[in-house]
């Protein structure tokens, strides 16, 4: 075979080319005028707060402060009197918590008896492997293994209900959750929810 026959073999190759409607390519896939801002974002009705909570009284000050010292604001029974006021919360009150224990098939009356919240929460295998993607992400943190377990519990918890919150961006979490959490890996001093 001489050069020639080999670059007339060529040339034939590429003009037998699927490539042969460019136009299709050219063409927007969606119009212009389809496309808004925010189409995608979810709304915040009244009542609720980013967090997910339900009662719009959650968010005064003085409905808060008078949580301290009882737990009458508990309605599944497993909540403790915390040592902040916005941390007594209970599960029945926040929307997303409510929502994931409604997904369930049988009724639950707390998120903790939820048969998801052990393994997701609790199982310290589940939370090392949780760990080593924090880790990955964002560095290692100093602690004990215990307050790790804990640290990532809590992120665990608020991913399972809330899914992915971004950076700096807290929730405050259920009470009966967090006592739950911190009984299974104990501390002499915990921090309590603090604002991002």
């Amino acid at each position: 075979m001489d050069d020639n026959s080999y670059a007339s073999d060529l040339s034939l190759s590429f003009q037998s080319s699927s490539f042969e409607s460019i136009e299709e390519v050219d063409r927007p896939i969606v119009s212009e005028d389809d496309i808004q801002p925010y189409q995608f974002e979810p709304e915040l009705s009244d009542g609720n707060s980013d967090d997910g909570r339900n009662n719009a009284s959650l968010d005064g000050d003085d409905d808060m402060e008078q949580r301290l010292g009882n737990t009458n604001w508990c309605d599944c029974g497993n909540c403790e009197s915390m040592p902040k006021a916005e941390e007594c919360i209970c599960c029945q009150e926040l929307r997303r918590v409510t929502e994931k224990m409604e997904e369930l098939t049988t009724s639950v009356s707390c998120i903790t008896n939820h048969p998801g919240f052990e393994p997701v929460c609790l199982n310290q295998y589940v939370l090392e492997t949780a760990y080593f993607q924090y880790r990955q992400q964002y560095g290692e943190i100093q602690v004990t293994t215990e307050e790790r377990n804990r640290y990532t519990a809590y992120r665990q918890l608020a991913r399972w209900c809330w899914g992915y919150l971004g950076k700096s961006v807290r929730v405050h979490l259920p009470a009966c959750a967090t006592l739950a959490i911190r009984k299974k890996f104990p501390s002499n001093q915990y921090k309590g929810f603090e604002e991002a």
